[in-house]
Parts: C-alpha cells; structure tokens; sequence
C-alpha cells in the first residue's frame, strides 16, 4: 500500500516537471537583408561618380573672314599738300546733251582757251564730287594770279571757287588729252575764305550777275 503510493506521487511530480519546461520559441518569419562585404579598392569604385560621357570632338569653326572691297579713292595725297583726283569728269559734262550750249560753244574756242575751260569743268566737278564745300557753282581761275598754259598743262595758284554765296580760295594743276576732250590729270588744294572786302577788287560776287 505504502508502495503505491509513493509511485503515485512520482509520476504526479514527473507530469508536473513536464508542464513547467517552457515551449521552444519560434522566431517571427522577416523579410530577409543580404548583406555584402566589400573591400576598400571594391567601395572606392562603388561610390566613385560616373564619369561624363564624352562628347565628339568639333574642330572650332571661326566666321568666315571677308575683307571689305575697298574702292579705289577718287583722291590721293599729292606733292605740296596737293590732292590728286584719280577719276575725272569734264569728258562727261562736254557729253552730256543737257549741257548742250556748253557743247555748242566748246568748239568756237582757240585751243588755249579750251584747256583753260575744261579745266576750270574738272576742278568744279572735283570741288563737288568730294564734298569740299557746300555746292560749288562758280569758279574764276585768274582772281588772285594769273593762269599758266603751257600746251595742254595748266597751273592756277591764284583761283577762287564760289559755294553757298561766299568764296573760297584754290589753286590747282591741270593736264589735258591731246585732243582737248578730257583731263588726264589733275591735282588741287583748297584755302581760307575770301573776306568779302576783297571780292569786287578780283571779279568775285555773290551772283552771275558779273558772268553776262
């Protein structure tokens, strides 16, 4: 009796050691992380930054150089302070239908006289082509000096021209073709202002008047 009891009492302590021995625990499934071990050379490449693409390659291109065509002048520097024309215009004046009295006239001239004209032409026709003075309209050869032909040559040192009602003072050197129709060369230079005290004394006024 003894016996059995004793044996009862040990398997009810044995049921109890059981029930007090806890549960294994079972860790909550995660999503995993993979992680990866890298060198230092392996992460210096890693975060190194992309290098730019590279871009072809242009050969610079510079506008295209054009000189400007410079015109040939219609004067240049000559000897004395002297401006020497290089396109002359007293062949187009005489050839010109509306200067048909100075055609008609021209010819009745002795040969002197004609140089002395077509002269006189070119240098009013040079005065205006280069903008000297304010439309030039009269010009007297002789007003201070007497003129020099010498056969088709020509030298004024004493000449005054009239623009915008005043007079100017001039002196110019002339040649002209063998036939008495153009001028070959020609050369000027420009001086101060007449004082109107001195016009009536050298043929000068403010009108043609004194021309009839």
């Amino acid at each position: 009796m003894l016996a059995a009891s004793v044996g009862l009492h040990l398997l009810f302590a044995l049921v109890l050691a059981l029930l007090a021995i806890p549960e294994p625990f079972a860790p909550t499934e995660t999503g995993s992380i993979a992680v990866e071990l890298l060198s230092e050379a392996d992460y210096a490449e890693l975060v190194a930054p992309e290098p730019a693409p590279e871009m072809p390659h242009l050969e610079p291109v510079s506008p295209e150089f054009r000189p400007k065509a410079q015109a040939e002048p219609a004067v240049v520097a000559g000897e004395g302070g002297m401006v020497a024309a290089t396109e002359f215009f007293a062949a187009d004046i005489l050839n010109d239908p509306s200067h048909r009295e100075v055609q008609q006239n021209f010819p009745l001239l002795a040969s002197r006289e004609q140089v002395i004209q077509l002269c006189n032409i070119e240098a009013l026709e040079q005065l205006r082509d280069h903008g000297v003075a304010d439309n030039p309209d009269a010009l007297v050869g002789y007003a201070f000096d007497g003129i020099a032909v010498a056969g088709l040559s020509l030298e004024a040192n004493g000449g005054a021209f009239r623009a915008a009602g005043r007079w100017h003072r001039i002196r110019y050197h002339c040649e002209v073709a063998p036939d008495i129709r153009s001028v070959s060369q020609f050369s000027y230079a420009v001086g101060a202002l007449v004082p109107e005290s001195q016009w009536e004394a050298h043929f000068l006024n403010s009108d043609d008047d004194w021309l009839d």
